[in-house]
């Protein structure tokens, strides 16, 4: 059905509001009834899914602005708090929120930002204090920010629109010096054997490499506390 589908995402989204989701709860609840039944274990009540569906009924334009403040409260929370898996270089992050030409809000934090000149850096960190590269899981992550990031148009900060570069940055205690996606190929052999990688090391980082070639992204790795 969705392959079939040729309105805009948000069409399919408001159909389904409308004429979905509130069966779709109902049978939820039912589903929750017989987990407690199976399980002889208590869920929580179904207070909050009723004042969803009933947020929901009455007005989908009223519900999209109650999720749209939440979303800016899950920003403002992220925005105060450093993560275990963040090493910044410096104390910059900062909120980004993307506007798509359907007026749709989506609300972000980005790690760090640098000016160089007109320039805005928008820096997604990942770090790691006990191997030589962040998880897979917390580069992946990272890609899809880098993904958001690069597929910018009109960016503008404090008012001015400038121009600007995403910037993947993956950090570690236990790396020797820094190498990024502009760097010449001796300098990539020199930092792989100065930090002893692995073939599998190597192969990450230089598809990480040509991802961030291919994509008008930049990629960082190195040093950090």
């Amino acid at each position: 059905e969705i392959k079939q589908y040729h309105s805009s995402a948000l069409h399919w989204n408001l159909n389904e509001l409308n004429t979905n989701l509130s069966e779709i709860i109902d049978q939820v609840k039912i589903s929750y009834i017989k987990i407690e039944s199976d399980t002889r274990v208590k869920l929580h009540n179904f207070l909050g899914l009723e004042n969803f569906k009933e947020k929901i009924s009455k007005d989908v334009s009223s519900f999209i602005s109650f999720s749209r403040e939440k979303a800016k409260q899950a920003q403002t929370r992220e925005y105060v708090t450093i993560q275990p898996k963040e090493s910044l270089s410096t104390l910059t992050k900062a909120k980004i929120t993307i506007t798509n030409y359907l007026g749709g809000q989506y609300f972000f934090t980005v790690d760090e930002i640098s000016f160089v000149g007109n320039k805005i850096n928008l820096i997604e960190g990942k770090h790691s204090k006990n191997a030589l590269l962040p998880s897979i899981n917390d580069i992946k992550d990272g890609l899809l920010k880098m993904i958001l990031y690069s597929n910018l148009s009109n960016v503008t900060a404090n008012g001015c629109e400038v121009t600007y570069e995403a910037v993947l940055s993956l950090t570690s205690s236990k790396l020797k010096g820094g190498i990024s996606s502009a760097s010449m190929k001796k300098d990539l052999i020199d930092f792989f054997e100065a930090n002893h990688f692995t073939s599998s090391h190597i192969q990450l980082v230089e598809r990480l490499i040509e991802e961030a070639k291919l994509n008008n992204f930049t990629v960082k790795i190195q040093f950090s506390k």
